[in-house]
């Protein structure tokens, strides 16, 4: 079992992918289907807004991944949440899947896309999450090159492990498709996502037995949502009831990605190293 910081037996992380138009862009006729490209508007015009008012009430510092392109389309809604406190990280340019593309073209993206969030909030970018959680060697390779401090897309653990080589090394912090909500309330006809829009009782029953599971065994609780699904208000109010429920717990550890890589720095966490 891990031994977390300050005596907690678990982990938990609220991350948020603000895919945006980008989640939708490649099908959608070069601009042309503003229905389509509205669902992702509505996650930076309307879900973050409301996401940002729920964490500041209960005190919770979170991390959201961007796609460099909706920094294009708003830059006042990323720094909207750089200001809140919360943590940035990078997620593709286009939310483009880094297995169809070649090593250098992954490289270039990871340099551009930092580049610009950096510029757009004015702080450094280290963290990482690979869109569609596709992640390659060779985008390992490049995160440890360019100086990254983590990568949220692999699923070999439910705590916290390092990749790449024993010389040099990324902090993984894994997922799980049981912990996204797009599983679960993602839908379009066309393209064809999703079949079923579950009822968010039914995906807090599922998420809350999976958090005391986890609590069990000294996990981490990496729930992955997207503002333009968990933004919507009866998804949000299911949200605010579990983090009514987490914060009943005294013993677990709210924390960013960066706060996991800064105690593993301090040597205050022991990670093992796997492939993958």
């Amino acid at each position: 079992m891990t031994t977390w910081p300050e005596n907690k037996r678990f982990a938990l992380t609220l991350s948020f992918d603000l895919d945006a138009e980008t989640a939708w862009e490649p099908s959608s006729l070069n601009g042309r289907r503003l229905s389509l490209l509205s669902m992702g508007a509505y996650g930076r015009r309307v879900g973050v807004p409301r996401i940002l008012e729920l964490l500041a009430r209960y005190g919770i510092r979170a991390q959201f991944y961007i796609p460099a392109r909706v920094a294009e389309i708003d830059p006042d809604v990323v720094r909207s949440i750089a200001s809140a406190g919360h943590g940035i990280g990078c997620h593709g340019y286009f939310h483009e899947r880094v297995d169809e593309q070649t090593p250098e073209h992954n490289l270039q993206i990871l340099k551009d896309s930092k580049a610009l969030l950096e510029t757009t909030i004015d702080r450094p970018v280290t963290d990482y999450r690979a869109p569609l959680w596709e992640l390659t060697p060779d985008v390992v390779e490049s995160l440890i090159s360019l100086g990254f401090h983590s990568d949220s897309s692999l699923m070999g653990d439910d705590r916290p492990y390092r990749v790449g080589s024993a010389e040099l090394n990324l902090l993984e912090l894994p997922v799980s498709w049981l912990l996204d909500d797009w599983e679960q309330f993602a839908y379009s006809a066309e393209p064809a996502v999703g079949s079923v829009i579950e009822d968010p009782g039914k995906v807090y029953r599922m998420w809350l037995a999976e958090l005391e599971g986890m609590r069990h065994y000294g996990s981490h609780f990496i729930l992955t949502m997207h503002p333009q699904l968990i933004g919507r208000p009866s998804r949000i109010a299911m949200l605010e009831r579990l983090i009514q429920q987490i914060l009943c717990y005294d013993d677990v550890w709210i924390c960013t990605p960066e706060d996991v890589y800064s105690r593993w720095q301090a040597g205050d966490l022991t990670l093992p190293l796997h492939p993958y």
